[in-house]
Order: C-alpha cells, then sequence, then structure tokens
C-alpha cells in the first residue's frame, strides 16, 4: 500500500517535478560542457544561482504542465524543450558515471591502503573522458530521435491463433493504429501520408484504440482526411484519455459528422460471414489518472453477457490493464495502446525495450499471451510531450485471425 500511495503521489506531482528537475539537469549539463570539456572556469556561487534562475525561466516558458499546447507556441519554445528533454537525460548518464566511477574510487582508496600507488584521484580524469563521451552519445542518440527516430513507421504483423474462431474468419485481418494525438505534432500532410500507408495494406478492418485528438480546433481539416481511412468491413474507433480531455461527445460527435468511422462507446458491434459471427467490443476510457488505468470496467460484463457463449470476441481497450478482465471473460484478443511505449526506451537481448511505461502500466508495449487470450499494446502513431521516438518507433499493426489448433494458443510471450 505505501507503494501504491508513493506512485499516486508522485504521478500527481509528475509536471512539477520535471520543471524543478529540468533546472537543476540544465545546469548540470551546461557546468560539465564548460566546466570538464571545454575548461572555462565557474565560480562557486554560479552552482547555486545558475539552478534558481533557470527554474524561473523554465516556469516562465513551460508554464507549471510542459505538453503539446506549450510547445506549438513558438519554434524558440519548441527548440527550448528539445534542450532541456536532452538535458534531463544527459543528467542521468552523468549520474551513472559519477556512480560507477565512485564504486571505482572507492576500490583503489582500499587498494591504496594495502601498500599499491593508487588513490582516489587517479579515476578523476577517465572519469571526465567517459562522463563527456556519455554526454556526447545521449545527445547524439536524442537528435536522432527527433529527427530520423521519430518520423520512421513499422508494420508489426502479429499472427493471433484464436480458439474456435469460425473458418469464415480464418486469416481475417485487422490493422490496428492508436494515439494518433492530432493536432500539435500530426498535421494534415503527416496525418494523409500515414493513412495511404494504412490502407495500402489491404486490412479486413482498421481499429483505432483511442486517443485520436488533442483538441478540435483543427477538426474541420484534419478529421476529413482521417475518414479517407477504408477497409471492406469499415473501421471502428474508440475514445482514449486525451479524447476525454478533449470532450468525449465532442469528439464523437465530431467523427460522426466528418468521417464515417463507427465510435464504440461501452458498445459492441458484430461481423456476419457465411452465417458466423465476430464481435467487437470497445469501451470508454476509464483510467484512475493520466497514467493508470483500472483493471475492471463496470460495461464490459453487461457487453460479454449479451454475446451467446462459444462467439469470437475482440476487445478495443485504450489501456492495456482491461486485459486482466479480458482473461477472465475469455477474450481471444484484446487491443490497446496509450504507453507509446515510452517513446524513448533502451533496448535488452532478448527481452523488450524498457522504458518509463514500465511505471503505468503492467503492459508497456508489444504482443502478450495468457491462457488463450492475446493482448497487442501498439507503440502508437503520433507522439505526445515530445516530437522524439527513440527505440519505439511509431506502429501500425497488422493482425491476422488465425483457428487455433491444439497446443499452438500460447503462454505469455
Amino acid at each position: 500500500m505505501a507503494l501504491v500511495r508513493f506512485k499516486r503521489a508522485f504521478w500527481r506531482s509528475f509536471f512539477r517535478l520535471v520543471i524543478f528537475t529540468a533546472a537543476l539537469a540544465e545546469w548540470i549539463c551546461l557546468a560539465w560542457v564548460a566546466g570538464v570539456m571545454l575548461a572555462v572556469p565557474i565560480p562557486w556561487f554560479a552552482h547555486l544561482l545558475g539552478p534558481v534562475g533557470l527554474h524561473l525561466l523554465n516556469r516562465r516558458v513551460l508554464g507549471s504542465r510542459p505538453g503539446p499546447a506549450a510547445t506549438r507556441r513558438t519554434p524558440f519554445v519548441r527548440a527550448y524543450v528539445g534542450v532541456v528533454f536532452t538535458c534531463l537525460f544527459g543528467m542521468i548518464a552523468l549520474l551513472v558515471n559519477a556512480v560507477l566511477w565512485a564504486a571505482v574510487a572507492v576500490v583503489f582508496a582500499v587498494v591504496s591502503h594495502m601498500g599499491a600507488s593508487l588513490s582516489p584521484a587517479d579515476v578523476l580524469w577517465p572519469a571526465q573522458v567517459t562522463g563527456s563521451v556519455a554526454l556526447l552519445v545521449v545527445s547524439a542518440l536524442l537528435a536522432w530521435g527527433y529527427g530520423p527516430g521519430q518520423r520512421a513507421v513499422r508494420v508489426l504483423e502479429v499472427e493471433v491463433p484464436v480458439h474456435e474462431l469460425p473458418s469464415a474468419f480464418d486469416g481475417f485481418r485487422i490493422a490496428q493504429i492508436s494515439d494518433i494525438h492530432l493536432g500539435g505534432f500530426m498535421d494534415e500532410e503527416r496525418l494523409a501520408a500515414h493513412i495511404e500507408h494504412v490502407n495500402s495494406l489491404g486490412a479486413d478492418l482498421i481499429c483505432i484504440t483511442g486517443d485520436i485528438t488533442d483538441g478540435l480546433d483543427h477538426a474541420p481539416r484534419t478529421f476529413p482526411v482521417l475518414g479517407r481511412l477504408a477497409a471492406p468491413d469499415g473501421v471502428i474507433a474508440i475514445l482514449g484519455n486525451h479524447d476525454f480531455y478533449t470532450g468525449a461527445d465532442a469528439v464523437t460527435a465530431a467523427l460522426c459528422e466528418l468521417t464515417s468511422i463507427r465510435v464504440l462507446r461501452d458498445e459492441s458491434v458484430a461481423l456476419e460471414r457465411e452465417h458466423s459471427r465476430l464481435h467487437i467490443l470497445g469501451v470508454d476510457d476509464a483510467g484512475v489518472d493520466w497514467t493508470r488505468g483500472v483493471r475492471e470496467h463496470r460495461a464490459l460484463p453487461a457487453l460479454i453477457e449479451a454475446i451467446p457463449d462459444g462467439e469470437t470476441r475482440i476487445l478495443l481497450s485504450h489501456r492495456p490493464e482491461l486485459f486482466h478482465q479480458a482473461i477472465s471473460f475469455g477474450i481471444s484478443l484484446t487491443l490497446s495502446g496509450h504507453t507509446h511505449g515510452g517513446q524513448i526506451a533502451v533496448p535488452w537481448p532478448l527481452r523488450r525495450p524498457s522504458s518509463l511505461a514500465r511505471f503505468i502500466s503492467d503492459f508497456p508495449r508489444g504482443t502478450y499471451r495468457v491462457n488463450g487470450s492475446v493482448l497487442h499494446v501498439n507503440l502508437g502513431l503520433g507522439v505526445t510531450g515530445q516530437p522524439v521516438r527513440l527505440f519505439s518507433p511509431r506502429e501500425i499493426t497488422l493482425i491476422t485471425l488465425r483457428r487455433a489448433q491444439p497446443g499452438n494458443e500460447g503462454a505469455r510471450s
């Protein structure tokens, strides 16, 4: 319970902490570049006044909640926020470097005590070299993330074995997109290219799993472009937390007026082929706050009860936490988004990349299989906060349903 309370307090104060920490990060990186890399002397009082001045500047430039609205103001603000963001990760790199070399210094001190000619001072120069290299590497990676990294789009193909899938739907293909975040960093031209890409896949059905838009001021321009999505069995969407921030009813009305997209709000629709049915269930976002979802949705039991036993069900839930409830109901496939895969991730061999998304969901990215139920968490087609992606590219998922053979329904993956 203490951990839960801590996490709640942390996410409630997240943006205020970011503003405060950003000033410290900016000064640490600036002081390192000036004092270590360029050998410019820095007076002691500057280390006190520098972070304070930067914090006041950040409050004036960014406000108390940095995000898409702030970064749209001017090119200067957008560039400044990019620098701040890079400094945050640069500070982390320098702190890790300091901890590692502090441990080496302790070892050297112990060895020197035993008669060797080593001292903690011997590690200062190599620590400065590795710290400078780390800062340059982080800066280069984020520069790539703001450029080619955030423009890259991958089509991820996933095959899902479904128990008792009607033969008429064997090979049925679903294109999933999520977290488009229209407005801000997703304009009509970029959106049109993504729509053409999705349509070219030739899926039977297209599903949008929430966070369609940030605001409606651009809707007369962007929604008709979104409405170009086309598939034989139509386009189905649900709403995410950003759609609710904008106004769920207003977003729904605008989509109905400007597109032919079917919006499911705690309801289901049945697709029919050769007297067989495939049920698509869509639920409204029911998050506790901007980070945490709920494990049980109050509308889902009634939706499940209305579907005859043995008929295949696919759930669209913006946040992936409902996978727990989907497993209990025997739902074959759950499609989610929300996490963006953290947008910035650290890759690891033979395991999922790590990111801050791990702190907001048990299912941060990719495909999970539990007791015959499958969840796929899409990395999103848009961006939020910052137009940056590193090891978490924009994603279009192409899912193929297959009749499950005995033994191939799979465990967790």
